[in-house]
């Protein structure tokens, strides 16, 4: 497993950060077994999973354009 390491800046408490990452870490593992879960029920293959998420990201962009974040 790939490991991250973040400098914090002064008065930044590790424990908060710890505890975000834990929960982006815990969000991401739920939304990838209801992907998982979701395609078993839909019978979607690979090839439609990739196309589902080169949409996602697209739509993501946009987003991110629409809020002036890149």
């Amino acid at each position: 497993m790939p490991k991250v390491v973040i400098e914090l800046p002064s008065g930044v408490r590790r424990e908060f950060v710890e505890l975000q990452v834990r929960r982006a870490i815990e969000a991401e593992m739920a939304r990838l077994a209801f992907v998982e879960d979701v395609a078993k029920k839909l019978n979607l293959d690979e090839e439609d999973l990739e196309e589902i998420e080169a949409l996602r990201e697209e739509a993501w962009r946009e987003f991110k354009r629409e809020l002036g974040l890149g």
